[in-house]
């Protein structure tokens, strides 16, 4: 078993959850690579678990769109590669600056409160060299916003592409220059929020999709 698999029990995860999260972050580190077949029992002996949990890790990575289960023929590994990731991006362009906007009415001052203290522990993981609290700050500060008059179903969807977008940001990490400007982006999406601006607000988000689309492909093909 793996040792960051060994060392996630004691956070009392089920095994799928546990199983799941390793074997993503295998996939993502080129461990398992595009189109190679998962063979169960190998997964049982990697992982230390029964064959329940990895059918389930299997099916929920499915779902992510990082393995391909074909019946008759098992589970495969899908490749990452730049139309993959596109793929993803595209979806929360369709999804993301519409969630935006339909939340925006209700912010209140409150909530601007909020996503500002959200905002200022982002930079400040920023400025530590923090690669999973960038990673969370930067995840709390959209969906605080999404909450406020959510579309669950559209949420849903964003999640499920979540974690492998984090996996990948773990892994790869950002160019020089993109955190700070994202820290631009936040800032001047909170303005366009303030001022109730749906339009310039959803330009915003949506050029803001784009940047981080163009951003992890460059780092994840150099």
């Amino acid at each position: 078993m793996s040792e960051s698999l060994r060392s996630s029990d004691a956070v009392g995860l089920p095994q799928y959850t546990r199983v799941r999260d390793q074997l993503r972050r295998d996939i993502v580190d080129g461990l398992f690579k595009g189109d190679e077949r998962l063979v169960l029992a190998g997964l049982c002996e990697r992982y230390g678990v029964s064959m329940p949990p990895i059918r389930e890790a299997l099916n929920q990575l499915q779902v992510e769109g990082l393995v391909i289960i074909e019946p008759n023929r098992g589970a495969r590994v899908r490749e990452i590669t730049p139309y993959f990731i596109k793929d993803i991006f595209d979806i929360r362009i369709l999804l993301e600056p519409a969630l935006l906007v339909r939340s925006m009415p209700a912010l209140s001052e409150s909530d601007f409160a909020d996503l500002y203290g959200i905002q200022q522990d982002f930079e400040n993981a920023i400025a530590a060299g923090d690669r999973a609290g960038i990673l969370a700050g930067n995840d709390e500060f959209h969906h605080r916003i999404y909450q406020i008059n959510p579309n669950h179903e559209a949420i849903r969807l964003l999640r499920q592409h979540d974690a492998v977008i984090g996996t990948m940001r773990i892994r790869f990490g950002y160019k020089d220059d993109r955190l700070q400007q994202i820290i631009y982006e936040h800032h001047a999406l909170l303005r366009a929020c303030r001022d109730r601006d749906a339009d310039l607000a959803a330009a915003i988000a949506t050029s803001h999709i784009r940047n981080s689309v163009v951003d992890l492909i460059g780092q994840s093909i150099s």
